[in-house]
């Protein structure tokens, strides 16, 4: 199974890197940063040496056509909405942003802005194999959930399917470490300033 990485120099895309390294079926044939374009990955990342020894970043830019079986997209949120219709063409995606978790275009539009691939919404199945094994299984577009979310459906989606639970009565609290925020130089997010602390994160507010 060929594998395509798009936005691969993040944590996110380096996790992924590293779980496809040990994958006896998957071979990683395209990985992309606008970064660090042209340097190989273990020059970047020197734990993956001796797994990807000869492959490259690209820029995804750069790139014209994929010939992958299966494309990742761990771009930020609002970029991958624009390269998922044209990886959608060369096979199955899986996207590990927020831009597809969300079927309403509407709702989607009130959190992060204007969507560029509505129309690919409705398609997209919700990545929980908990939930949706089957679903995944011929998904062409799978979005990848989110670490509240999950932590949440996980625990509630046995009770609630009991019936043991009624809607309005859970109060969920979950906590999050600083990763998830990505590797961009934010000092709100830096471990250094946060290390041993403890807040509240984006209260009345969709994530």
């Amino acid at each position: 199974m060929k594998v395509a990485i798009f936005g691969a120099s993040g944590y996110t895309g380096l996790e992924l890197l590293r779980i496809l390294a040990m994958h006896p079926e998957a071979e990683v044939i395209e990985a992309t940063s606008r970064q660090y374009k042209g340097k190989k990955i273990p020059e970047v990342f020197p734990s993956l040496r001796g797994f990807y020894d000869n492959l490259a970043f690209s820029d995804p830019g750069d790139v014209k056509s994929v010939k992958a079986d299966i494309a990742f997209s761990a771009m930020p949120h609002g970029a991958s909405q624009e390269i998922v219709p044209q990886l959608l063409k060369a096979g199955r995606v899986i996207d590990l942003s927020a831009d597809f978790r969300l079927h309403d275009a509407a709702i989607y539009n009130k959190w992060y802005g204007e969507h560029k691939s509505s129309g690919l919404l409705s398609e997209a199945v919700y990545g929980l194999p908990e939930l949706h094994r089957e679903k995944i299984k011929g998904a062409r577009l799978v979005a990848n959930p989110g670490c509240y979310p999950t932590s949440a459906i996980l625990g509630l989606a046995p009770l609630a399917k009991k019936g043991l639970i009624a809607a309005g009565s859970v109060i969920i609290d979950s906590k999050s470490g600083v990763s998830g925020a990505g590797r961009n130089g934010n000092i709100e997010t830096s471990f250094v300033e946060v290390a041993g602390g403890f807040k509240a994160y984006k209260v009345g507010c969709h994530r």
